[in-house]
């Protein structure tokens, strides 16, 4: 069996997690697809805690991160994908986002706390996230080339400590790689996937806000069952605006400090997943910030999931009365 199949899928479990707030490698991105007529299906849940922000610029005494109040960020995530054939697969995911601030420094305009950091818990609908991918190398080690279009579900607030996301459009194009790792460790594997966005630019204002995303796995199987991995993911802005805190930005851009910002980030972390039946997988996972510029620090982020691996076509045949046979009219 690929590391695909009973690996990478905790990747795709939390793609509510990732998608949220990582913005790192595409959580649709896998090295190795599913055959023709498979289907999967994902339920994530994921759940980020943050006390700290990265600051744009250290502070002359070296100071990178500062206490800004704390927020907590939810999101449960739905994503189907199907094999269209044994060497392209399509999926589309949508999560749903509900945050809450708590704390004495809320995001406020012309003196009026945004409804975002009212103390309140918000939720809404995030980003459509469709993935095409296709399976270049198959084998021991594997290269799929992707392409993912993330577009807003609908405009939603962007401007607050607890926003679902920046509100963007981009377009992500990219490779996952892996491989088994057997001639070092019998039953480990690697996984690599970068991707290079295209984000839209914002509101007019002339800025490149292009992004790298990479992301890493490296997993080892326990059981055939139940195996572990490491996992990593970062992120770097291109081009955006550098400022040391939102409040040195002049008045017109502070709005939009969030979506131009030259922020980037490395999240580094472990997970657990356990094969329940051939189709059927459960798995776990936290990830923490360890370097930052220019946005939220994730002290704790957990995530987990199930996924299913299914054949519509099987389905429908198990489903489907059998026709009746046509009763031919007898001979005179």
């Amino acid at each position: 069996m690929h590391p695909r199949r009973r690996g990478s899928a905790l990747l795709g479990l939390a793609t509510g997690l990732i998608v949220a707030l990582l913005s790192s490698a595409s959580a649709n991105a896998q090295a190795w697809l599913p055959p023709k007529g498979e289907a999967w299906l994902s339920l994530g849940y994921g759940n980020l805690y943050h006390t700290k922000h990265y600051l744009g610029l250290a502070d002359p005494d070296g100071t990178t991160e500062v206490d800004v109040g704390h927020s907590r960020v939810q999101s449960i995530g739905l994503q189907l994908g199907y094999g269209i054939t044994n060497r392209l697969a399509m999926s589309v995911a949508l999560p749903f986002v509900f945050g809450k601030y708590e704390g004495a420094f809320p995001h406020r305009v012309n003196g009026v706390i945004s409804k975002l950091d009212d103390g309140n818990t918000h939720g809404t609908f995030q980003d459509y996230r469709i993935n095409l991918a296709y399976q270049l190398f198959n084998g021991p080690i594997a290269v799929s080339p992707f392409a993912t279009a993330i577009i807003p579900s609908h405009s939603y607030a962007y401007f607050g400590h607890a926003a679902a996301g920046k509100d963007l459009r981009e377009y992500q194009l990219g490779f996952s790689a892996g491989g088994r790792l057997d001639r070092i460790l019998t039953g480990s594997y690697a996984e690599i996937t970068y991707s290079y966005a295209f984000v839209e630019e914002v509101k007019g204002i002339d800025l490149n806000l292009d992004r790298s995303n990479l992301g890493l796995v490296v997993g080892y199987f326990l059981t055939p069952s139940l195996a572990v991995r490491f996992l990593g993911s970062g992120y770097y802005t291109h081009g955006g605006v550098v400022f040391r805190t939102p409040g040195n930005l002049p008045p017109e851009l502070f709005p939009y400090h969030d979506q131009i910002g030259k922020a980037s980030a490395v999240n580094l972390g472990g997970g657990v997943s356990y094969v329940l039946s051939g189709s059927t997988e459960v798995g776990v996972s936290y990830l923490r910030s360890v370097y930052g510029r220019a946005g939220h620090k994730i002290d704790h982020g957990l995530s987990v999931g199930l996924s299913w691996s299914f054949s519509p076509a099987q389905i429908i045949r198990r489903t489907s009365p059998p026709r009746p046979e046509r009763l031919e009219a007898p001979e005179r």
